[in-house]
């Protein structure tokens, strides 16, 4: 697996809100677990799904899979698509039919249903190539009146980490297409949990 991940979660109350733009990436952010005695039909379902997806699909931007550090069998996807567009004609593909059918076979942990985050990233489109690393997946909700200063304070986080930071690989974010002020990000760093 290319990634190993943590999870921050913060709950958010809100309702459905829509921010989007053709000119940044559309990522979907995925949180599961796995019954162990399913962990190999898994990896080997997820691993054709993300070498197809790479390989095949011209929209593919990222595909990355890890689990969390301290809790085996819970898996987290990060994927990044030009547009929403491409997102859904990556779910029209042979390879993530297979990936549909085994999300219906029963292979989920009673907690451990999925979750799904979608935003359009603050970053310019560009392939991010799979490597082995440290990731972080974190969801904020902030409050409508320090959303302008949250904003500000995220954004000068998110170039000190990619300037500053010789360990930093990637730091992105965007706000969910459901839920309004609900800010969901995706960090990588050099090296292994």
């Amino acid at each position: 697996l290319a990634i190993f991940s943590l999870l921050f979660i913060a709950y958010c109350n809100g309702f459905s809100m829509t921010m989007m733009s053709s000119e940044n990436p559309y990522a979907v952010n995925l949180k599961f677990g796995i019954k162990p005695e399913r962990r190999s039909d898994f990896l080997s379902v997820v691993k054709e799904n993300q070498t197809k997806t790479l390989e095949t699909e011209p929209a593919s931007l990222q595909f990355l899979v890890g689990e969390d550090v301290d809790t085996p069998n819970q898996f987290f996807i990060h994927e990044q698509f030009v547009g929403k567009d491409g997102f859904l004609a990556h779910k029209e593909t042979e390879h993530n039919a297979k990936w549909s059918a085994f999300k219906q076979s029963d292979p989920f942990t009673d907690e451990g249903q999925p979750t799904f985050d979608f935003f359009y990233g603050n970053h310019d489109i560009k392939e991010v190539p799979s490597r082995s690393s440290f990731g972080v997946h974190v969801e904020l909700c902030v409050k409508p009146e320090i959303r302008d200063e949250f904003l500000k304070c995220i954004l000068n986080n998110q170039k000190g980490s990619t300037k500053e930071e010789p360990l930093c690989l990637q730091y992105v974010f965007g706000e969910s297409t459901d839920v309004p002020d609900k800010f969901i990000f995706h960090e990588e760093y050099k090296g292994e949990g």
